[in-house]
């Protein structure tokens, strides 16, 4: 069999327009690499995971030339658009039986978007253009309605990523029409590009570090109450650190202010952030979140969004109500609470 390789990396950008580019719909799923060599398949993750038992559907990848080696990304679709958390669901089973019934009632779809080796050829160093000519004419000819060509057009980004969103995808991809296959490596001719989803929250807690806080737990209104959304383990720069190390050990308290899913060090809702994240999850989490900035008292005063987190903080309900059993220690500040 083909020995597996690292995929490609993109590295973040804004909305353009270049007639040299190719976009096209940035899909929400998994990342995976396919070969099919003498008869037999295999499939495998960006870290090199074997993925082949997880998805029996796909099978029909035997078809392809021996020497084939294809990316793209595993979706599961519903109402033809991706699904991430059910895909997630389907991606982490591992009792081969459930998985067999799964690959039945709900089978994935492999977009593909390149082709990295034909007939035991490398076309790493060939053109993004090229690689594609050569993956259309492969599914062209293995018609098989799991195997899908990701589309694209060239030039138009920007009027292409505001329908991409409105229409519910994760964002667009740009790839550079001339550029070579670089396997473990993150590249500016691939780009991805996200929607820009902000959304104030208050800190209710923190996990201590060596140097002062490790990671952020933070709260938003969900259905007009206070719940916790997210923790945040990014985007803290090294002075918004110290600024924040400073503003948080003055204002610990002993129980939560929400229920909150880890053990942590809880503080008064007293400080506010806006958080940029990806989506919102079914459970009412935020996936992919990072920290933006603290908000200021000004932006508090004046901020319509800001209005929400404040009135929900000031409701938030007793201390009474948002206690769960769990191992508690008055004295450091920190319980543990598992929804």
């Amino acid at each position: 069999m083909i020995k597996p390789f690292l995929p490609m990396l993109a590295a973040r950008a804004e909305p353009f327009d270049s007639p040299e580019f190719l976009f096209e719909v940035k899909w929400n799923g998994v990342r995976a690499l396919a070969a099919s060599a003498d008869g037999r398949w295999q499939l495998w993750g960006r870290g090199l995971a074997d993925y082949t038992y997880r998805y029996p559907e796909l099978e029909m990848l035997t078809g392809l030339p021996s020497g084939t080696v294809l990316d793209g990304e595993l979706v599961l679709l519903r109402d033809r658009l991706p699904d991430l958390e059910a895909m997630l669901a389907r991606h982490q089973l591992g009792c081969p039986n459930k998985i067999r019934q799964r690959s039945q009632t709900e089978p994935i779809t492999y977009v593909l978007f390149d082709a990295l080796c034909h007939q035991g050829k490398s076309l790493l160093a060939e053109p993004l253009y090229r690689r594609r000519q050569v993956l259309q004419q492969l599914l062209e000819q293995l018609p098989e309605p799991r195997l899908v060509f990701s589309e694209g057009i060239v030039g138009f980004c920007q009027a292409f990523f505001e329908q991409a969103v409105a229409q519910g995808q994760e964002g667009v991809m740009a790839k550079h029409l001339c550029s070579p296959y670089l396997p473990g490596r993150r590249s500016a001719s691939w780009r991805k590009i996200k929607p820009a989803r902000l959304l104030p929250c208050v800190i209710v807690g923190f996990v201590p570090g060596r140097h002062g806080f490790r990671r952020l737990l933070v709260a938003a209104p969900c259905e007009g109450q206070l719940r916790y959304v997210a923790t945040i383990h990014s985007g803290f720069t090294s002075a918004v650190s110290a600024q924040l190390n400073e503003l948080l050990v003055t204002r610990i308290r002993s129980q939560p202010v929400v229920r909150c899913p880890e053990r942590a060090t809880w503080v008064q809702p007293e400080l506010y952030c806006q958080v940029r994240f990806l989506e919102w999850t079914h459970a009412g989490r935020l996936r992919g979140a990072n920290f933006q900035r603290l908000l200021t008292v000004q932006e508090q005063i004046h901020s319509p969004s800001f209005d929400g987190v404040a009135s929900c903080v000031l409701a938030r309900p007793s201390r009474k109500a948002i206690e769960a059993p769990g191992r508690k220690n008055l004295d450091s500040g920190r319980s543990h609470d598992r929804e």
